[in-house]
Parts: structure tokens; sequence; C-alpha cells
């Protein structure tokens, strides 16, 4: 009884330290993709010297396992005064639909084709932070005054409002396509035989709490208020999805 106890205990800590030590990397590899995606864009369009040279903060322990420090170094201001508002916007959209959109898109055809669990495991948690960056900008972080999307909007010449259900709807769909389609198939050939879909569940638990927050601070009240709604609505909702899509 003692030796099974200890086995158990052993695999369930296993599992989350894999599993910490996954939602860490998943982030880091898709912040630094997003930073560099906007600074490579202002790099080709000729508004920046270094697409390298990121604000990489100070070696702190937030910013180490958080990347909270890092940003893109990138002025708008001069672009948005050159007249050139498309190279803003184009430079604003870099990260966000670009960078973790384009990311989450090739994972999801990858995790169709993977038959090696190693892949197919790391390949579930960068989508699922690829996706749910691309949710923690729209629809959470659209209606406000700064940031990528305000950017995207002033560049672009049009209200926030009307850039949102644009940004909402591709956001939506990647959604959808994570979790009705790429993690339920995930869970089918990791998991096989568990019933109770605890991989789907964990990724799910992890990703979509994590995202939901960057909305709740500093962006006015609708972004609170959506950050809120995709916190205690969402998860719910996407675990449903995710069980019709295991039972398939």
């Amino acid at each position: 009884m003692t030796g099974a106890i200890m086995r158990t205990a052993g695999r369930s800590l296993r599992f989350g330290s894999t599993v910490f030590l996954s939602m860490l990397l998943a982030h880091a590899f898709n912040y630094f993709l997003h930073e560099y995606a906007h600074s490579f864009m202002a790099w080709l369009l000729g508004w920046k010297a270094d697409p390298f040279a990121l604000n990489y903060g100070t070696a702190s322990i937030d910013n180490i396992l958080l990347q909270q420090q890092i940003d893109e170094n990138v002025d708008y201001g001069p672009i948005l005064a050159s007249g050139e508002g498309w190279q803003a916007a184009l430079i604003a959209a870099a990260g966000p639909f670009l960078a973790n959109g384009g990311t989450a898109l090739l994972c999801h055809r990858l995790i169709v084709r993977a038959v090696r669990p190693a892949a197919l495991w790391w390949l579930v948690w960068v989508d699922a932070f690829s996706t749910f960056n691309v949710w923690s900008y729209a629809p959470l972080r659209v209606l406000t005054t700064h940031g990528d999307m305000a950017l995207l909007a002033r560049g672009l010449g049009v209200s926030v409002w009307v850039l949102f259900p644009f940004a909402t709807s591709f956001a939506a769909w990647l959604l959808w396509r994570f979790a009705f389609r790429a993690l339920p198939l995930a869970q089918k050939r990791l998991y096989p035989d568990d019933a109770q879909i605890s991989f789907s569940m964990v990724v799910l638990a992890i990703s979509i709490p994590f995202f939901s927050i960057s909305g709740l601070f500093g962006y006015g009240p609708f972004c609170a208020m959506l950050a809120i709604v995709s916190f205690f609505m969402m998860m719910p909702a996407l675990m449903a999805a995710q069980r019709t899509g295991a039972g398939r």
C-alpha cells in the first residue's frame, strides 16, 4: 500500500513539474516571438536600426521566469506622425496576429500529423499559449486607449470599436480550432485510457486564467469586464467543448 502511494505521488510530482516547466518555456517562446515580431517588422520598414534591440529589463525573478520587463523597444510616435499609419498598424499587428496567431495555426497542423508523444506534448503547450495570447489581445484588450490593439486601430485610422469584431473573430476561430480539434486529438494520442481527460483540463485550467488576467489591470473597465467573463465563462465553456471533441 505504501509503495503504491509513493509511486502515485512520484508520478503526480513528475507530471506537475513537467507541466510547470512546459508553461514557462511555452510562455517564454511566445513572448520573445511576439516582441521580436514587432521589432523585426519595424526594422524591415526602416523604423529601427537593430531588430534584436529589445528592452530586456533586469535579471529579476519575474523577468527571468515570465519576461515581465521585456518589450519591443519600438517608438510609434514618429511612425504615426509621418503619416504612414499603415506601417504602425503592421508593426503593432505583427506580434499578436502574425507571430502568435501564425504559430497557433502552424502548431495545429503539426499536432494533426505528430506521432511522437514528446513532440505532441510540446506542440500542445505552444499552441495553447499562442492561441490564448491572441485571445488576451482580442477581445480582452481591444477596447482601450493604449497597447497593440489601440496602436493597430490608430494606424488604420479606425475606432477600436470597429476593430473589435474583426480581431475577436480571428481569435475566436483560433480558440475553437484548439479546443474542439487540436486538444482533443492530442488527449486521445497522449492518454487514450484517461476517461477524465486530465491533461486537457490542466492545459485549459492554466492557459485561460493565465491570459485572462492580462485585461484586469491598466486597460480600463471594458477590458476588465471582458477579462472576468473570460475567466468565469470561457473556462467551463471550453472545458465542455473539449469533452465534446474528445467524445468524437
